[in-house]
């Protein structure tokens, strides 16, 4: 029984009706020329009706952009923004704000001075200085663009547009200003505070004292501006996960969080990572335990009086309880959660926990897309409630075909699903099988309650021939039979060989010497030498191609498990293993009982015995099924995997695509 997250609490008098928040997340809608949308009020609407007590914006920039900075927008594909750098910005603020205060909520706006990333930074590059850290960095540092350094009368300029900002979005009711000091080379504050970022020699560089000189008087500038009553958060980098090359938890506690308070802050807003060394503390990855950093937001609650937010991988309702009653954190920060469903307060409210859509960590998209959520985009199809039902087949129990069931029950067909296999969850089902893909299951236990809660008709072990189909009598049918690993002529009929999706159902049958021949089945090669398995991928790419197709931090934990990309590992599942063995411009010319004979590019041989040999390379879609069934019922479509090879977003956003027009 959860009662902690629902209780009230105060920032500096400010009452929020309970202890659940949405973070800043990017992926916020703007609209044009940086006026606030009708997209931008109801994607922050969703989640405000949705019962979270604390609403906080994406990041919205303090510097008024000049044409240069506009154009590096545009090229970077933000052509739509959220601005705050002009008077002519209110009233969409307050329309933002009202749309909070209907539902109960209160609106924070986190604020940022463009960084390293952006071109602006402390110090010029290399970060880190290779005169002084014989460290290399990650591939995000090559992606920078040209880097000025700032020089002093600019400082003054940055506090000033910072002290702007705070005055016009009090001015708009905005209920809580923010300024953004975390993530390394994520904005120009955090830089300052990092010696990574900060090697500066005047009044700005080289001691704490120093460097903290520009962030406290910026805080102690606004407090003057908006007055002793109006609640100050800042979100901090409790820990840059980069050990002494950047800021650590002990620095955060003893040095920073006092300095901040005496500045003037209200609120803590605990974060950790640094955006171009350690990601994955930014956006974590599925392969971490959920609430992985709720310590660090712990450990500065001791060194304070004022309300801490905990925040990372906190996607479920229980696990926030748990911390709030434990004193870990004041507030919980739940953004990905209520990205993957926004009506998770409401929900659990209702005591109908069963009906929330978990989060899967994939981190496609986190924002806008998120793969499980179709409605979190711009304009989505709406969903409406049908005048004349139709009799609905849809053939294949996928998160394809489940969605598509559930949407189309939903608006008030009669729904059927045949899925051949004894059980449904096709690919994504296989795949949760697999340690560290395991999150993938959320999303299948919540399709499978909904299949019960809508009475969809749904038939397993069920060929869908077309006399069977013709006997249904449907009017209309969805094929979303999915894809399957395409195995090279080489490989097929050969002993203890077997794809990708069989290895994942059949985990037992896997033998202790595991070759896996592709690049792209890390997770499934890391949590077979996790559980003890000798390990060897194979694949015909160099390095570049490991993971390829991972999203950002999911790849950077790879290679940083994988590759001796010589970064700084300071977590003990961060650090480099043997096992697995990959090894990169290899092919394979011949399979041999029990063993795989591979050339390298220079011709070289050698043979490679295993136990099973894993084939993970393309897929193809099972579109025989649509193409025995296109004339056979009035309307029929083809979906997902089964129309184009992609990802669970595809999927699942196909699905709702044809499900509300049907």
């Amino acid at each position: 029984m959860l009662k902690k997250v629902w209780e009230p609490v105060e920032i500096n008098g400010l009452k929020i009706k309970n202890r659940i928040g949405l973070p800043s997340l990017v992926n916020m809608p703007g609209g044009e020329d940086g006026f606030i949308s009708d997209q931008t009020i109801r994607w922050f609407e969703c989640r405000a009706q949705g019962g979270a007590g604390l609403i906080m914006t994406g990041a919205v920039v303090v510097t008024p952009p000049d044409e240069a900075a506009l154009a590096r927008r545009r090229s970077m594909g933000f052509n739509k923004w959220v601005g705050v750098t002009d008077d002519k910005y209110i009233p969409g603020w307050k329309r933002l704000v009202d749309a909070m205060h209907r539902h109960g909520a209160k609106l924070g706006v986190q604020t940022v001075a463009l960084g390293p990333q952006s071109g602006l930074a402390p110090s010029l590059p290399p970060y880190p200085d290779e005169k002084h850290h014989k460290l290399s960095t990650h591939e995000y540092n090559r992606t920078l663009p040209p880097v000025k350094e700032v020089t002093t009368e600019e400082v003054e300029k940055h506090i000033q547009d910072t002290v702007d900002v705070a005055v016009r979005l009090k001015k708009a009711g905005v209920d809580i200003f923010e300024l953004h000091l975390a993530h390394g080379g994520a904005n120009l504050y955090s830089a300052w505070l990092s010696p990574m970022y900060n090697r500066r020699t005047d009044k700005h560089g080289g001691s704490w004292a120093n460097r903290l000189r520009m962030p406290c008087e910026t805080i102690a500038r606004v407090r003057q501006a908006v007055g002793k009553s109006y609640p100050i958060l800042v979100r901090i980098g409790s820990d840059e996960l980069m050990g002494n090359y950047g800021i650590t938890l002990e620095d955060t506690c003893k040095i920073l969080v006092p300095a901040l308070e005496d500045a003037g802050v209200d609120c803590f807003d605990v974060s950790q990572g640094s955006i171009m060394h350690s990601p994955e503390g930014i956006v974590i990855p599925m392969y971490y335990p959920r609430g992985i950093f709720i310590h660090h937001a712990e450990a500065v609650k001791k060194a304070t009086k004022k309300p801490v937010i905990g925040v990372g991988r906190i996607v479920d309702m229980r696990m926030a309880e748990k911390f709030l009653e434990e004193g870990k954190a004041d507030i919980i920060f739940m953004g990905r959660q209520l990205v993957a469903d926004p009506d998770t307060p409401r929900k659990w409210l209702e005591n109908r926990p069963e009906d929330v859509r978990g989060c899967i960590g994939c981190l496609a998209g986190c924002g806008r897309p998120c793969p499980v959520n179709y409605d979190i985009q711009d304009e989505p199809v709406p969903f409406t409630p049908v005048k004349n039902p139709k009799k609905v087949l849809v053939i294949g129990g996928g998160v394809g075909g489940m969605e598509a069931a559930r949407i189309a029950s939903m608006r008030g067909h009669k729904v059927t699903l045949w899925e051949k296999e004894p059980e449904l969850g096709g690919m994504v089902g296989a795949l949760a099988k697999t340690k560290l893909t395991s999150e993938f299951q959320n999303f299948l236990d919540y399709l499978g309650v909904q299949m019960r809660k809508l009475n969809v008709d749904v038939r397993v072990c069920k060929e869908a021939t077309p006399a069977a189909v013709e006997a249904l009598k449907p009017d209309a049918v969805i094929v979303a039979t999915g894809s399957s690993m395409i195995v090279p002529d080489i490989a097929k009929g050969k002993a203890d060989v077997m794809d990708h999706i069989e290895a994942c159902k059949n985990q037992r049958a896997i033998g202790q010497r595991v070759v896996i021949w592709g690049l792209v089945a890390a997770e499934l090669a890391i949590s077979l030498a996790e559980a003890g398995k000798d390990v060897t991928m194979i694949g015909r790419g160099g390095d570049e191609t490991l993971a390829r197709d991972y999203p950002g931090p999911r790849r950077w934990y790879v290679q940083r498990k994988l590759l001796d990309i010589n970064t700084v590992r300071e977590l003990p599942w961060q650090k480099l293993v043997s096992n697995p063995k990959v090894m990169f411009h290899t092919d394979v010319k011949e399979i041999a009982s029990g063993a795989v004979i591979t050339t390298d590019n220079d011709g070289k041989q050698l043979t490679i015995p295993y136990d099973t040999l894993i084939v993970s390379r393309e897929r193809g879609s099972n579109n025989a099924v649509y193409e025995a069934l296109k004339d056979k019922a009035p309307e029929v479509y083809n979906i997902g995997d089964s129309a184009k090879v992609g990802e669970i977003k595809d999927a699942v956003w196909a699905a709702n695509e044809i499900a509300r027009k049907l």
